[in-house]
């Protein structure tokens, strides 16, 4: 007989996942804890809304959104649980530092009172200061332990530090990270784009379901469909695409458009969407 916190995992995580494709699209709205109000998302609330309407799988939160927004996501997509904060994505601006420092911020107790259905920690490597990998290890290795208690998902974004001695989208590095969060217990891992060919290996041979991260905003809409059709092709199960979102100019158009993709609903011909990205 399965554990109860078994059976919890499992029902949440058939929630992060489309029914009928068994993937996922996640739009990453926790950019505010980790550079502050950016565009497209400086007032969360239409947002929120918009995103709701659209029918996405999943949101990436930050506790404080939760609490003041939670009401517009009731019903909605599954909620991703942001439970760390980190100065990496500040690298090289007037706001950063030279290396890459993460801290716990809440609890998975926290986010199964929320109604969560699982939480994210960053798995930071290659950062030039050591202890700041262990710390990251250390972190995820304590989450993943209350997730298994408490039947949580548990989502490890795993990526080479910037400002550290890799780069992000090395095959090697991308192999190396999502092999480690596996190890770790992750639920889902969420990573870096490499080429095709090698990625569709990671996929293959990893040992949790590969979500691809969406990175700098594309030039296009166009571009970004691209991008989504590569990834579900080399055998990702899910997009986690935030400014490729709602830096667009229409919000709404470009998801319906992933889900098309991520949901094998259609395909794309040529180039209709070339339109410049807004500030959403």
């Amino acid at each position: 007989m399965k554990e109860m916190s078994e059976i919890g995992k499992a029902r949440r995580l058939a929630r992060l996942l489309n029914k009928n494709s068994g993937r996922m699209l996640c739009v990453p709205l926790d950019h505010g804890m980790q550079v502050g109000p950016i565009a497209g998302i400086a007032d969360p609330a239409p947002l929120i809304d918009i995103v709701v309407e659209a029918g996405v799988d999943a949101v990436i939160v930050n506790p404080g959104m939760l609490l003041r927004h939670g009401h517009r996501l009731a019903g909605g997509p599954a909620v991703i649980l942001r439970l760390n904060q980190t100065t990496m994505w500040r690298h090289g601006t007037p706001t950063g530092y030279a290396d890459t420092h993460s801290r716990l911020v809440a609890t998975v107790e926290e986010a199964v009172q929320m109604g969560a259905e699982a939480v994210i920690t960053y798995l930071f490597t290659c950062n030039n200061r050591p202890e700041e990998e262990t710390k990251s290890f250390e972190t995820a290795g304590i989450v993943a332990s209350e997730c298994r208690k408490w039947g949580v998902v548990h989502v490890i974004e795993a990526m080479a530090a910037k400002g550290g001695f890799a780069r992000a989208n090395d095959p090697a590095v991308v192999a190396m990270n999502c092999r480690m969060a596996g190890e770790l217990g992750a639920d889902m891992i969420k990573t870096d784009w490499c080429e095709p060919e090698r990625f569709a290996d990671i996929a293959r041979q990893s040992l949790a379901p590969i979500a691809v991260a969406g990175g700098p905003a594309l030039a296009t809409l166009a571009g970004t469909l691209q991008f989504a059709k590569d990834t579900i092709s080399a055998g990702a199960t899910g997009l986690m695409f935030g400014r490729n979102v709602f830096q667009q100019a229409d919000v709404a158009a470009t998801l319906a458009r992933l889900a098309d993709v991520v949901h094998d609903r259609s395909e794309l011909q040529g180039d209709p969407c070339a339109m410049p990205l807004g500030a959403g």
